[in-house]
């Protein structure tokens, strides 16, 4: 039977203090990293507030409606992308756009 080795990391016993610290400073590194990552998409979601889809979407359906005639609902925030529903005086729409609400698509129902 096999014996199964369940270090993590493996650091030869003559390993100096030198290169100890350049192991420690870059995995430091890897997980300030990966926390940045992972905070920046939370601020990337604030994008893709009601008031901002509003404003978004009175824009693609055009024909002088004003955000705060646009009603906003259903809301599904992905990855990459923000779906919702909406409804104006001029009739009700799916609408889709990337995660910065930049490219904006709404089709009437």
């Amino acid at each position: 039977m096999s014996k199964i080795n369940f270090n993590i990391l493996y650091i030869p016993r003559d390993c100096n203090e030198k290169i100890m610290s350049k192991l420690v400073k870059l995995l430091c590194f890897l997980v300030i990293t990966g926390i940045t990552g992972i905070t920046g998409g939370a601020i990337i979601g604030c994008a893709s507030t009601a008031a901002n889809l509003q404003k978004e979407t009175a824009r693609s359906i055009g024909g002088n409606i004003r955000p705060e005639q646009v009603n906003i609902s259903s809301i599904e925030r992905g990855v990459i992308d923000v779906k919702w529903k909406a409804s104006a005086p001029t009739g009700n729409y799916d609408c889709s756009a990337d995660d910065m609400v930049r490219r904006v698509d709404c089709k009437k129902k």
